[in-house]
């Protein structure tokens, strides 16, 4: 994708979620109400099994049964990194991505351990894939609109008042001004 194709898909990506309405701060729960309204079925964020079959490598999914939609997200991380996560399966929602793949059994046993897993992969609209597919890219610009778009809170917060980081900065400023670098 060049530079015109995000450019083209950042403000299709702004005109999409710009219809949704929500409070500042944003929560991801209201977006999940929001579309799950929208959709007209339920929405349901649920964690993850802990322990998933070694190499899965899977961070989130979405599960698209008949009547609702299930986002499913790794709790073994940071909680920016699961709104990330949360994030970028709404992405997958909102811009009907699905794909026909083959579900790794052991990660679907986890994941519906009362369902034989031949009946959850046949349930799965899609599945892990690597991130460089063209949907992948799309449902990560799209998190990252929807994280600028909503204001969601940012992974790093100051904690320091912001007289502090102004003083901080003319002081880095009067030292990159004084410092002068000699080769070696």
């Amino acid at each position: 994708m060049d530079r015109r194709d995000w450019r083209e898909l950042r403000t299709r990506y702004e005109t999409l979620i710009g219809r949704f309405t929500l409070s500042h701060p944003f929560q991801v729960d209201e977006l999940c109400s929001a579309i799950a309204a929208e959709r007209g079925r339920p929405l349901y964020l649920l964690p993850m099994p802990a322990v998933m079959p070694a190499g899965a490598g899977v961070c989130g999914m979405w599960v698209s049964f008949g009547t609702s939609d299930h986002v499913y997200y790794n709790v073994v991380t940071s909680r920016p990194h699961q709104t990330h996560i949360v994030l970028h399966e709404l992405a997958h929602i909102l811009l009907d991505h699905r794909e026909p793949s083959a579900p790794e059994p052991g990660m679907l046993a986890q994941l519906f351990p009362d369902l034989d897993p031949a009946m959850a992969a046949r349930l799965l609209g899609r599945t892990r894939t690597k991130a460089t597919t063209r949907q992948e890219q799309e449902a990560e610009l799209l998190a990252s609109v929807m994280w600028q778009h909503f204001n969601v809170a940012p992974a790093a917060a100051a904690s320091a008042p912001p007289e502090t980081a102004d003083t901080l900065n003319r002081v880095i400023g009067a030292l990159s001004r004084r410092t002068t670098l000699r080769p070696r």
